[in-house]
């Protein structure tokens, strides 16, 4: 049977899951809603990210102030906000929570980015 362009059309947003690293219960796994993002977008995503990277890069000599961690997670929960529209919490998803949940859990960030490319690139992760 024969199909059409449409028939692959991706959903706007979908659910993925992020692998949250939790002191003393290893990684526990968050769902998110994340929102599709096209070829054009992707790439200027991956732009944004490296940007970030590049931003807050520390060394052991040249540690991040407190007010630079404080700017950084608030970027990364901006970040968070344009990859994905909601998250399984009762919280309310914005920036505030996130950033608040990033200053918590310190590898969340990198993990719910892992999750949305994983989910978006529709790749299946081993046990």
């Amino acid at each position: 049977m024969a199909k059409s362009l449409a028939s692959f059309a991706p959903a706007p947003t979908f659910k993925g899951t992020a692998d949250v690293p939790v002191a003393g219960r290893g990684p526990q796994p968050l769902t998110l809603t994340f929102r599709f993002h096209d070829t054009e977008a992707m790439k200027t995503l991956s732009a944004e990210f490296t940007e970030l990277q590049e931003k807050y890069k520390t060394t052991v000599e040249s540690p991040l102030s407190d007010e630079q961690e404080k700017d950084m997670r608030a970027d990364q929960a901006k970040l968070v906000m344009k990859i994905a529209s909601g998250w399984e919490f009762t919280d309310e998803f914005n920036v505030e929570n996130l950033t608040q949940f990033f200053v918590t859990h310190a590898f969340a960030f990198g993990a719910i980015v892992t999750g949305f490319f994983q989910a978006h690139s529709g790749a299946k992760v081993k046990n």
